[in-house]
């Protein structure tokens, strides 16, 4: 399954897994929670390992969808704050970000991007707290490729060694996973079976 798996990967059109992994840090560079980018850049790293596509092209194009994603965020921000009343931003600390925006201004979009949750409260409190677009973006810019460069070198050097160690050491490997596998199911469908006898028994009662 996982030669497969490897071999499908391997046939997919680069420029359609750019452009997926493009709109998925579109919307994480929006502050969404949980988009699972790591898979489309591990994708990219397995096509850059395999030649297809380069390793300059999926950071670049990656961090420019980052940074669309924190303009977008920049200008939904206010709208979404005032759905929050003041007295409960107070309350959870969250007034503290609009301080430090002011007080650091853009380098906060460098140091943020490292900071999941505190990065999505900078892009929302960006714009109230008087940051200019053209700063912003650019700074936004700065974060997003470095961080997408350290994500992307990660899954490319990352998938490249899965590779090399699957295809060195597949027979060792599915032979584990059998001898998990195997009592693994038994013990499940033990457990299963004796929670079943135990609601039928209930149910007699």
């Amino acid at each position: 399954m996982v030669e497969q798996l490897l071999h499908w990967l391997q046939t997919l059109n680069p420029y359609m897994v750019h452009l997926v992994n493009f709109l998925l840090l579109v919307l994480e560079g929006i502050g969404l929670p949980a988009i699972p980018f790591e898979a489309s850049m591990l994708a990219l790293g397995l096509l850059i390992h395999s030649g297809q596509t380069h390793l300059g092209e999926a950071i670049l194009y990656g961090a420019l969808g980052n940074t669309l994603g924190n303009v977008i965020g920049y200008y939904i921000g206010p709208r979404g704050l005032s759905i929050i009343p003041e007295h409960v931003q107070r309350r959870f600390g969250l007034t503290q970000i609009h301080d430090m925006l002011e007080r650091r201004g853009p380098w906060m979009a460098v140091i943020s991007r490292w900071f999941g949750p505190f990065r999505t409260l900078f892009i929302l409190y960006a714009q109230q707290a008087g940051l200019k677009i053209l700063p912003y973006t650019l700074y936004s810019f700065i974060g997003a490729l470095s961080w997408t460069a350290v994500w992307q070198i990660g899954m490319w050097i990352g998938g490249a060694a899965f590779v090399e160690l699957w295809h060195r050491y597949q027979t060792y490997a599915l032979v584990i996973i059998a001898l998990i596998a195997i009592p693994a199911y038994f013990i499940y469908k033990y457990v299963k079976e004796r929670r079943e006898g135990k609601v039928k028994k209930s149910v007699r009662e």
